[in-house]
């Protein structure tokens, strides 16, 4: 008798490692394909997912939407709005995906998220095929209603998430309700905190109880076997950075700010960088640090941190993973950072006052926990 296929969309580092979870909690029983999406370096994706062993085949979408030029993109979005009227919705989404992974014989399809673009095209499958949404971030637990359009307008990427969620195909807007996610399933940390909750189900991320947790560790070892030995010493304090340059186009006063309290606070670190931080920290030479790989998924750091401190320069998505350890953080908050809104990045970020910062914290239980620079 043949297996069932699964399909299981990788973006990142991040989502592969909540894919490894789910594979040996949920689908040992299913023979997997990959889809690779460039969401970091292809080719370093590509080589975990060979070393994962996993997927019997891998495929290949070379280019994301939000890199298309924007002639493509109208060109694009044209053929979706011809599809929609005529009441073919559906079947652009098969024909898009089935141009990746040579048709549509899958039986489940694992997704990071439901607001990126192919994602938000294998969620219409929802009647006829068992779909998963993982967790992409605190993207996640905000509010999704339409009327988020008329204070986020003058954002092109909102703007064309907008329409693209009117119409069913995806919610690449952040904001916007999606009726293809009544039929999937989701798996968050927190599902008590989820304000958006039009799911068929939604169910605890990380909940090992179903795990192979042996096959689960092994894998993780297999990927990243130099892991360890960046614990080997003692240090002070990890630092988990922020993609500042999603705020400003200059983030230089920002930089110097963590450079001089790191400095004037700490002997040793680890910097841990967030995947779009393209920024290179020039601390004191009297501080020993040691920078772990970026394309590491910073959940995998968080077993080894019992002793340090934790120190996270935003309201970071890996913060919903720290309740199983019962760790204390700190977060860094920026007293005069106000988002440069003439900025056009595919990620709509605002920073917060510090009144609705604290509020946050409080809410996932940080409270009294800011350093503010």
């Amino acid at each position: 008798m043949n297996k069932k296929i699964g399909l299981s969309v990788i973006y990142n580092s991040h989502n592969l490692y909540q894919f490894i979870w789910y594979y040996y909690t949920y689908g040992r029983d299913l023979e997997w394909y990959a889809l690779c999406l460039p969401g970091m370096d292809i080719n370093y994706l590509k080589k975990l997912c060979e070393k994962c062993g996993i997927f019997e085949k891998i495929y290949f979408q070379p280019i994301l939407f939000d890199s298309l030029s924007l002639k493509k993109k109208i060109f694009l979005f044209l053929k979706m709005f011809l599809y929609f009227v005529i009441g073919k919705r559906k079947s652009f989404c098969k024909k898009f995906i089935s141009n990746y992974i040579c048709g549509l014989n899958f039986n489940t399809a694992v997704v990071l998220t439901d607001y990126g673009f192919v994602a938000g095209l294998f969620l219409s499958l929802g009647d006829e095929k068992e779909i998963i949404i993982l967790e992409d971030g605190m993207g996640d637990y905000i509010d999704r209603k339409y009327s988020n359009i008329f204070r986020m307008a003058n954002n092109f990427f909102v703007f064309q998430g907008f329409f693209l969620s009117l119409m069913g195909y995806a919610n690449t807007g952040y904001y916007f309700p999606l009726g293809a996610t009544s039929k999937c399933i989701k798996f968050c940390s927190w599902p008590e905190k989820m304000i958006y909750r039009k799911y068929k189900k939604i169910l605890q991320l990380f909940d090992f109880t179903l795990t192979d947790k042996e096959r689960f560790k092994d894998t993780l070892h297999c990927l990243f076997p130099d892991l360890r030995d960046c614990f080997q010493g003692n240090y002070d304090a990890i630092i988990f950075s922020s993609p500042l340059h999603s705020y400003v186009s200059d983030a230089t006063k920002y930089k110097s700010l963590i450079e001089k309290f790191i400095g004037a606070n700490y002997k040793s670190i680890l910097i841990k960088k967030h995947p779009r931080d393209t920024i290179d920290y020039n601390f004191d030479n009297s501080v020993k640090v040691r920078e772990i790989d970026r394309r590491i998924p910073a959940e995998i750091l968080l077993p080894f941190l019992h002793g340090i401190e934790i120190i996270f320069c935003d309201f970071s998505s890996t913060v919903l993973s720290l309740k199983a350890y019962n760790y204390n953080p700190k977060f860094i908050y920026f007293s005069t950072l106000k988002r440069d809104n003439s900025l056009e990045t595919n990620v709509p970020c605002h920073y917060k006052s510090r009144e609705n910062f604290e509020q946050d914290l409080f809410s996932w239980g940080f409270s009294k926990s800011i350093i503010e620079l």
